[in-house]
């Protein structure tokens, strides 16, 4: 067909008169123009008659496959292979100038198999996001390995065709030329190295939530790519860490604590030490009207005196208020519905300080989101803090203003 336009050209500007040297100008300068149209007005054709009715068609259909195609522009992209397809099979009809026509189109075809390569890649990836499975195992990572080796097999091919040399040779000297690339590019083959261990041992997932101090990180995973990660903060900011950073630093992942259904509540109050007593008779009534505390009272009365009698000692043990305050708060968290009792549920004494003695409240929530937690945990330690002085204990605090000047 190239051909019979070519013939077609050079008959009628030889009819109109034009010398040899014109003629051949002006032939080769119509030819070009008219195969760059022809292949323009078919691009143009099948991107706007044929691309758009499919879009129209599609866009009833609610399968998401569509909406990907759509954005991943892979259409647009093997559309584009039209124009350097016509020009290569028009490659010969220029003469000796058709073959470096030839490998210009090869050159750019190469291109745009890199970037529908790209665009196929990134529909995979999509269509594997819609399952729950790729929460725990992303793939683009793998798929952008697969990409970079698709890319250095084509412009392997592609300068080898240049220079006329075998791909072989070519791909025989990548070995020397990666020794230079290692160095250049150290930190970009760290991440790659990384990405596929995090990948291998399962160490992040999307939609984890991490802290990493050093690198101001403490936000949920939206992204895993080759080599960053990609975390959205509590604040809305976006930071951008490198996947060796999650192998070679340690990081917290709160995967763990969503997995089990419980978050651990842990903190302590302060004693003062000062206000620590042995309990009177007095005190221990008052103490067994709580429901909670009146079986304990009771049966720790009558173990005390079993062993008052087993060893015949007149010296009567006795209870401490922080004691029996420390049962109340067991009987306490135990009780609250939102406290798992499956799971630990501990009140310790740490040992002294300065700042008195530490009881340390140690137990699980079933409330694992942050904003319904704190809430459970603030009225629980509020709790702590109005029934304290009826045990008869203080909790410590530095002296201010108000204690040492008074109202």
């Amino acid at each position: 067909m190239f051909g019979k336009l070519l013939t077609f050209i050079i008959k009628q500007l030889t009819a109109l008169g034009f010398k040899e040297g014109m003629l051949d100008f002006l032939t080769y300068l119509i030819f070009s123009a008219a195969v760059i149209l022809i292949g323009v007005v078919l691009e143009l054709f099948v991107r706007w008659v044929i691309l758009s009715i499919f879009y129209h068609v599609t866009n009833k259909w609610k399968h998401p496959i569509y909406g990907f195609l759509r954005n991943r522009r892979l259409f647009p992209w093997m559309i584009h292979l039209l124009s350097p397809i016509i020009i290569s099979i028009a490659s010969p009809c220029f003469g000796k100038a058709g073959p470096w026509i030839l490998k210009g189109m090869q050159i750019y075809t190469i291109i745009l198999l890199v970037l529908i390569s790209k665009s196929v890649f990134g529909i995979a990836d999509d269509i594997y996001r819609t399952h729950e499975v790729s929460k725990k195992r992303p793939i683009k990572g793998l798929l952008q390995i697969i990409e970079i080796f698709i890319a250095i097999i084509l412009v392997t091919f592609v300068i080898a065709n240049w220079i006329d040399e075998s791909p072989l040779v070519l791909l025989s000297g990548i070995g020397a030329f990666a020794a230079v690339l290692s160095i250049i590019f150290k930190d970009t083959l760290l991440g790659f190295v990384a990405g596929v261990q995090l990948a291998t041992n399962d160490m992040v997932h999307i939609g984890d939530w991490i802290e990493m101090p050093k690198y101001s990180v403490d936000g949920m995973i939206t992204d895993i790519s080759l080599i960053s990660v990609k975390v959205e903060n509590a604040d809305n900011t976006i930071t951008t860490v490198p996947a060796y950073a999650l192998v070679s630093d340690s990081f917290k992942n709160w995967r763990g604590m969503a997995l089990s259904g419980s978050r651990r509540m842990q903190r302590a109050v302060y004693i003062d030490i000062t206000s620590i007593v042995f309990c009177s008779d007095e005190m221990l009534d008052q103490f067994s009207k709580n429901e909670n505390l009146a079986a304990y009272i009771s049966g720790k009365r009558k173990e005390y005196e079993k062993a008052r009698a087993r060893s015949g000692t007149a010296v009567r043990q006795k209870f401490t208020n922080i004691g029996i305050f420390r049962y109340y708060l067991e009987k306490y968290l135990a009780g609250n519905p939102k406290i798992r009792e499956d799971m630990t549920i501990l009140v310790r004494q740490l040992p002294a300080e300065s700042h008195g003695l530490p009881l340390e409240i140690s137990a699980y929530s079933s409330e694992t989101d942050l904003v319904p937690f704190e809430k459970m945990q603030a009225e629980i330690f509020e709790h702590i803090y109005a029934i304290a002085p009826s045990f008869g204990l203080r909790l410590f605090q530095n002296p201010s203003g108000h204690d040492v000047y008074g109202k």
